[in-house]
């Protein structure tokens, strides 16, 4: 009988000797959000392991690169992955550089602004922009792995949705991409941004409008208290074509709904969508199932395995309307951005620290 006890003493003090090892093994990686309006977290969840699988398809197919992947296995069965929303930028970063979260996805215009502005910041995925790739690798970057941006209303507003349409088409490709270039690309260089003067109409109807306020270089509260960046830009110009006064209402993320719902905006501009996915919804079953049968031909073997994960992790015909609340429409997207993660560079060292061990 003492054998036996002595024996289960010596297993359990292995045990408990292992324990701690163990549990070094299993980490959370906590990924900080911007608040959606029509998504759960599980569906959340779900996006971020479809993200993770595309991301190690696109870095053998040569078109992204990873800077952690050299020091961890993110899709190891013992890493557990959370979603924390935030309702601002700022709060986001602040967790960010606490510690209190891994990482964060946002647009990649803001991931190099914030990255060219902060030393500590750094982008973990980067695209090779001169690869190939193959036709899921194109599929995957235009679809889940970018935003379209579009403005949002209420869905009895549609004539206000259609004078914001007919505005944005009456804006040239050449119109546009100066309006990038002197407010997107320019704030990310560290050249010095203009701000934005709103038109005044004398007598002409307001239209009021959400903004962030604090997403540069989209749109920010400028040093001197005036509006700033892209879509001020943008939302000046379309109040030029309209003949209608705009103004700029701040409201944080989860506040979007609420304001547009209740009538205090008119409209929201940072409305995230997917062109892709809305065509998909919007196409009929048997062009649905066409294009289903093309992709599935245009891939085979590890890919076609893939596209079955993908399948599974996320419904395709939904994912255009996950910030988008039941009964609201939008314009045509106006600009279509890639999703990329941001991280710090302690978390690096630390990967590097633990992988030198």
């Amino acid at each position: 009988m003492k054998k036996l006890v002595s024996m289960t003493l010596a297993l359990l003090l292995a045990l408990c000797a292992l324990l701690p090892a163990m549990a070094e093994e299993t980490r959370t990686i906590r990924t900080g959000v911007l608040t959606m309006l029509n998504v759960t977290e599980a569906e959340m969840l779900n996006y971020k392991k479809a993200r993770n699988l595309i991301g190690r398809h696109l870095e053998q197919e040569g078109v992204v690169s990873n800077v952690l992947r050299q020091f961890l296995d993110e899709d190891a069965p013992k890493v557990n992955h959370e979603i924390v929303y935030f309702d601002t930028l700022d709060a986001m970063l602040m967790a960010l550089n606490a510690g209190d979260i891994d990482e964060i996805t946002i647009y990649q215009a803001v991931a190099q602004y914030l990255t060219h502005g902060d030393p500590n910041l750094v982008q973990i995925m980067t695209f090779n922009e001169d690869a190939v790739g193959n036709d899921l690798a194109h599929f995957i970057r235009r679809g889940l792995l970018a935003n379209d941006f579009a403005f949002m209303f209420m869905e009895d507003n549609t004539a206000l949705r259609d004078e914001f349409d007919a505005a944005l088409q009456a804006i040239t490709d050449a119109e546009m991409e100066k309006l990038v270039q002197d407010n997107i690309t320019a704030a990310i260089n560290g050249d010095e941004i203009s701000p934005i003067e709103m038109p005044v109409i004398e007598g002409a109807q307001t239209i009021k409008v959400a903004v962030t306020g604090s997403l540069p270089p989209m749109d920010y509260v400028a040093a001197d208290g005036t509006p700033a960046g892209f879509n001020t830009a943008l939302l000046a110009e379309i109040s030029q074509r309209m003949g209608k006064n705009i103004e700029l209402v701040v409201v944080d993320s989860v506040g979007r709904a609420a304001a547009l719902a209740s009538g205090n905006v008119d409209a929201v501009f940072w409305t995230r969508t997917s062109g892709a996915s809305n065509e998909l919804a919007a196409a009929s079953e048997e062009e649905r199932a066409e294009r289903g049968e093309a992709l599935d031909q245009a891939t085979s073997g590890e890919n076609r395995e893939t596209v079955e994960k993908l399948r599974e992790l996320v419904n395709l015909h939904d994912y255009g309307r996950a910030d988008m609340p039941e009964g609201t429409i939008i314009t045509a997207p106006y600009f279509h951005d890639i999703i990329v993660p941001v991280t710090t560079q302690a978390r690096l060292d630390k990967g590097a620290a633990r992988a030198n061990k």
